[in-house]
């Protein structure tokens, strides 16, 4: 339901155009912030490295919470923790496939922002003679959109922490998205399907693991 409202407005309105438009400066034909030290490397670069290293460090903890024996968090937590793990591999690498598979192309390669491409949306198909754009939904995004796992790790217990900490998630994927949008790499709707593709994977993981079903 909500993937199909997506697709259609996007499909129906400019809003992907507009926005990237406000970033865009037609004096230099150029994405202002696309090589800014805050967005490509503080962000882009030293913030994705910090990610990575979160969800090794989760990845341990799961392994860690595998092997406890002893009466504990680490115990009580063992498919929350390993949901956390998997997603960290599992949403980058399925956003990272679709990305390599997809036609679409980032702002700073559609015609009207400087690039050679006609601007497409998810529902329109590839114009003719047109290379694919591998450049949707956002990869970047998912770098940080896998944390939306751990609004998990208190259910059931505390739902109303885990919807705190699921809005938590969510602000701070989107965040990387919209420094992204600043930068002409990304569309909004690249964000926004990252979002979308990245909490469907969750669920499936949080359901395959059993993780609701552990008593803490």
């Amino acid at each position: 339901m909500t993937g199909g409202v997506l697709a259609i407005v996007f499909h129906a309105t400019r809003l992907d155009l507009d926005l990237a438009a406000h970033w865009y400066d037609r004096n230099s034909h150029t994405f202002p912030w696309r090589d800014a030290w805050l967005t490509n490397y503080a962000v882009h670069r030293f913030l994705k490295t910090l990610e990575i290293l979160a969800g090794m460090a989760m990845c341990v903890l799961a392994i860690r919470a595998a092997r406890s024996t002893q009466p504990g968090f680490l115990s009580s937590h063992r498919r929350r923790l390993a949901c956390v793990a998997i997603s960290f591999i599992a949403v980058p690498a399925t956003i990272g496939l679709l990305h390599h598979l997809s036609n679409m192309h980032c702002p700073w390669d559609i015609a009207e922002f400087g690039g050679a491409t006609p601007y497409f949306d998810l529902l329109q198909a590839t114009p003719a003679g047109v290379p694919r754009g591998q450049c949707f939904p956002s990869a970047f995004v998912s770098s940080g959109s896998w944390m939306l796992s751990f609004a998990w790790l208190m259910y059931p217990e505390h739902p109303r922490r885990c919807v705190y900490i699921a809005l938590l998630a969510f602000a701070w994927a989107f965040a990387l998205g919209w420094i992204q949008q600043m930068r002409g790499a990304h569309f909004l709707s690249h964000t926004l399907w990252s979002l979308w593709v990245s909490w469907a994977i969750v669920l499936l993981v949080h359901y395959a693991c059993g993780a609701g079903r552990e008593a803490p």
